[in-house]
């Protein structure tokens, strides 16, 4: 049972990492859990600004995601999309 409580501890803060990480480079993206995909330990959804190439943040995601396996051994997935610009 202490493994399994180990491995969602880790996988917590590897999140946390990506989101922070995220945040910091990036601001006003939004993040939110999403239902698992395949056999990933985590699906984030990432919702870009459009003032944000797409690209750069989902390459960027993809790097610190690849990280935080290497340091964690935990598989995120980041499901990046762009925010449409709001009209007004």
């Amino acid at each position: 049972m202490k493994a399994a409580t180990n491995d969602r501890i880790l996988l917590a803060d590897a999140v946390a990492e990506l989101i922070e990480a995220l945040h910091q480079k990036y601001r006003g993206i939004k993040t939110k859990p999403t239902p698992p995909v395949e056999d990933e330990d985590f699906t984030i959804e990432i919702e870009v600004p459009p003032q944000f190439s797409l690209e750069e943040v989902e390459s960027e995601c993809h790097k610190e995601c690849i990280n935080l396996e290497d340091r964690y051994n935990v598989y995120i997935l980041p499901l990046v999309m762009q925010r449409e610009a709001e009209k007004g």
